[in-house]
């Protein structure tokens, strides 16, 4: 584990708060299962997902997990990923996909007014991808879209809310689990130190600085059953 990640894994723990009840007690992977990530230029940087790669390698040497596997690709929507997910996902037969879209849904259009057609099809394309997956057997993480901008106020976020409140209903109704992200990114925002005054979890108030993407690794850890103390522990 890479000893700056470390220190960020001990930071973000105290940001976000207590794991959510409903989060595995037990580590979620088989022996040298795979996981496929497929998501929007968020995931395609890699940050969050190679820092859980540290803390699993640290972790579960001996379970042979391999890298997970980043099926990102800047600039897409939950459209774009439906069109792709055979091809990128089902595919490759993985055990795990977590599937992280919402943000350029709504962040692309956010200067414009509210679409409410824009938002069901953004809830039936995530829907068919889960579907997709459950029907080949592969297990879903659904991670909620983490913030635009890094006020709460934001239209971005206000907006953003919806989508996070769709995603949510859907892993309800197909039984899949789901990792709020933008809950866990507003509670640490709530900490932000006073004196930073520029952007403290994002470069740019969409894409991950090394903060974010701890507290994005803390969240899908968190769904893979690993707890808080192996990821606090990478810090000691």
């Amino acid at each position: 584990m890479n000893p700056a990640f470390a220190e960020l894994f001990a930071l973000a723990l105290t940001l976000i708060g207590p794991a959510p009840k409903n989060m595995p007690h037990n580590f979620q992977l088989k022996h040298g299962e795979t996981i496929v990530a497929i998501g929007d230029s968020i995931t395609q940087a890699g940050g969050y997902l190679r820092a859980a790669d540290g803390v699993l390698a640290a972790s579960y040497h001996d379970m042979n997990i391999p890298p997970i596997i980043n099926a990102g690709i800047g600039g897409q929507k939950a459209e774009d990923l439906a069109q792709r997910f055979k091809r990128d996902v089902v595919d490759k037969k993985p055990a795990v996909v977590m599937i992280s879209v919402g943000i350029n849904d709504v962040w692309h259009r956010v200067d414009k007014p509210h679409d409410a057609d824009v938002l069901k099809y953004y809830k039936a394309n995530v829907d068919g991808m889960v579907k997709h997956a459950q029907t080949f057997g592969i297990r879903v993480i659904l991670l909620a879209p983490t913030i635009i901008g890094e006020d709460p106020n934001s239209e971005g976020n206000k907006r953003l809310a919806m989508y996070v409140a769709a995603e949510k209903e859907v892993a309800a109704e197909k039984k899949c689990q789901f990792v709020n992200l933008h809950e866990m990114f507003l509670e640490a925002l709530k900490k932000k130190p006073a004196e930073v005054k520029g952007n403290w979890l994002t470069a740019d108030g969409v894409h991950m600085q090394p903060l974010g993407d701890a507290i994005m690794a803390a969240g899908i850890l968190r769904a893979l059953g690993v707890p808080d103390a192996k990821i606090a522990a990478k810090a000691k």
